[in-house]
């Protein structure tokens, strides 16, 4: 129970010290400005409808995730390599150094107060994007798919490139070269990579195929 408790205590400071990141705040609301507009072209009669999201409405959470989940990769390098570095400094974690807690606890603490934050940006802007899903005259709205692309494409994605964050800068122990790497690492993963090696390396699955069908759902059941 205490490590529950002190689980749970490292990842409310973190995730309110977050919270109050400018960097997040402002890389955040341009991705949800972009999903806006792109939404706002794509399923109104503004814009030019997206002959595929007419066809497969599967396929509206399917691309708007993919955006989201491009956008806060980069975000989750920059924060989550950030937190070593940031800890030497004061601010609201500074309430945790006098409480007894493992090395395990205080790194579960803050991967678990990292996802629910990105987990919150998620929400947001899938809750914009059904929205626009269900005002929209050209698509049907598709709960299921909404949930299925977050649980196999969002949360996947936040797990690796936070264990990979933390692990490089652990190993290499300077800000600035773990960024070059692992944004260097997300740019080859979208050129260039791609089906390499049987999308080994594809950890945001950009080029996977998963596009989730309503017909092959309801032979399923």
């Amino acid at each position: 129970m205490k490590a529950i408790h002190n689980i749970l205590t490292v990842s409310k400071y973190e995730s309110k010290t977050l919270f109050r990141s400018w960097f997040f705040r402002i890389f955040s609301i341009l991705a949800l400005l972009f999903v806006f507009l792109y939404n706002l072209g794509t399923q109104t009669g503004i814009g030019w409808p997206n002959g595929d999201m007419v066809a497969l409405p599967s396929m509206i959470p399917f691309i708007n995730l993919y955006i989201i989940n491009v956008a806060q990769a980069i975000i989750a390098v920059f924060l989550a390599s950030d937190f070593l570095k940031r800890d030497k400094k004061l601010d609201t974690t500074e309430v945790i150094y006098m409480r007894s807690m493992t090395n395990t606890d205080y790194v579960i603490g803050k991967t678990i107060g990292n996802i629910w934050v990105f987990f919150m940006l998620n929400l947001v802007a899938l809750g914009m994007v059904a929205i626009f899903n269900i005002a929209s005259p050209y698509n049907q709205f598709s709960p299921a798919p909404y949930l299925y692309y977050f649980l196999l494409i969002s949360l996947p994605t936040l797990i690796f490139i936070l264990g990979f964050s933390f692990f490089l800068m652990s190993v290499i122990k300077n800000q600035a070269v773990t960024f070059v790497i692992l944004l260097g690492y997300i740019a080859a993963t979208l050129f260039y990579l791609q089906n390499i090696y049987h999308y080994l390396f594809d950890y945001m699955a950009f080029h996977l195929p998963m596009t989730f069908s309503d017909f092959m759902w309801v032979i399923k059941v």
